[in-house]
């Protein structure tokens, strides 16, 4: 089934990125055409994420439906930015201004009529301002409370949409709300809207601590799995690494869950890249993730469960050696 799963890019991947010790590079940012038409360049995509209003607006909605269709690119998802403005620094939905809880409900709105213009399905929503840095700072009942609320409405306003909530444990706040998959799980079960979901960022559950195979079996387990996103980091924090680089064992056996529940979604790719060129990086992620695809559909679903019921990990890198390295 991963097999034919197609892969897809979040368009500021090809922005330029730089550590914060750097100063911004000179020069003006690519336009949402350029990352379009770059994302194109690369064989294995297939479809592009594109964020609001960064990228897509009802304003260039036309220029970018003519872009895509250019280029033969899907829009995987629309991503709804309520994290990047000075307004939301103390929070989105949770602020304590109704008119700032407003904006943002209606920008996650607006982005959910652009995905459905695109036909994306879905939407991406990162709650990276709704959080605290001290104690005693927020009102924790009061801040979950206004998310399920704004939540309601807004999986009620286009319920044919999907929304994948993108969990993190901190940054920018220190902590966030909704910080792991359990609790991404458990406002689904909060909000009660069928259309609401979880989008798996590897980076975010690695930082969290979490194994991805496991959040992938327990967000399928709650039918809660929309949208996968590929990074790497050393778990300390969210460096947005080239998938692979750093845990491979974890990112195969996350690959053989996703294929073990049925998952049907896109495989989006968002490594930041501050030396390495993010084209060879979106390119050489692809193949790597494909090449692990290749190589767990050789050892067969039958090797490998036999092999997790030994409950001995020599049985299973016997038989990753044996495909990757050949017979001893």
């Amino acid at each position: 089934m991963l097999e034919s799963t197609r892969f897809s890019v979040l368009a500021s991947t090809f922005s330029p990125h730089r550590d914060r010790f750097l100063p911004s590079p000179q020069g003006p940012p690519p336009t949402p055409v350029q990352l379009i038409e770059t994302a194109a360049a690369i064989a294995e995509l297939s479809g592009i994420e594109l964020i609001h209003p960064a990228h897509v607006t009802f304003e260039n909605l036309a220029e970018i439906r003519a872009a895509l269709e250019a280029h033969g690119l899907d829009c995987a998802s629309v991503a709804a930015s309520i994290s990047s403005r000075w307004e939301y620094q103390g929070g989105s939905l949770t602020a304590d201004d109704p008119a700032a809880r407003r904006r943002a409900i209606e920008t996650v709105k607006t982005g959910m009529d652009l995905a459905a213009a695109l036909g994306a399905g879905r939407i991406n929503l990162w709650l990276g301002r709704d959080g605290f840095d001290y104690a005693f700072q927020v009102d924790y009942d009061q801040g979950w409370g206004r998310i399920v609320e704004a939540l309601r409405e807004i999986c009620a306003y286009r319920p044919e949409i999907r929304i994948g909530i993108e969990y993190k444990p901190c940054e920018p706040r220190k902590r966030l709300l909704v910080s792991t998959a359990a609790k991404a799980v458990a406002l689904k079960r909060d909000v009660g809207a069928p259309n609401l979901g979880v989008l798996l960022d590897t980076g975010h559950a690695l930082v969290a601590q979490e194994n991805l195979a496991e959040s992938v079996a327990f967000l399928a387990r709650h039918e809660a799995l929309v949208h996968v996103h590929f990074n790497d980091n050393y778990r300390v924090a969210d460096d947005d690494l080239i998938v692979g680089t750093v845990n491979f064992l974890e990112t195969m056996e996350m690959l053989y869950w996703l294929e073990r529940v049925g998952y049907e979604g896109w495989l989006s790719f968002d490594p930041h890249t501050a030396l390495e060129d993010p084209v060879r990086a979106v390119e050489e992620g692809c193949k790597f993730v494909r090449g692990l695809i290749h190589t767990l559909e050789r050892i067969g679903r039958a090797e490998i469960e036999r092999a997790i019921a030994t409950r001995q990990v020599t049985e299973m890198m016997a038989l990753v050696n044996r495909e990757l390295f050949g017979p001893s």
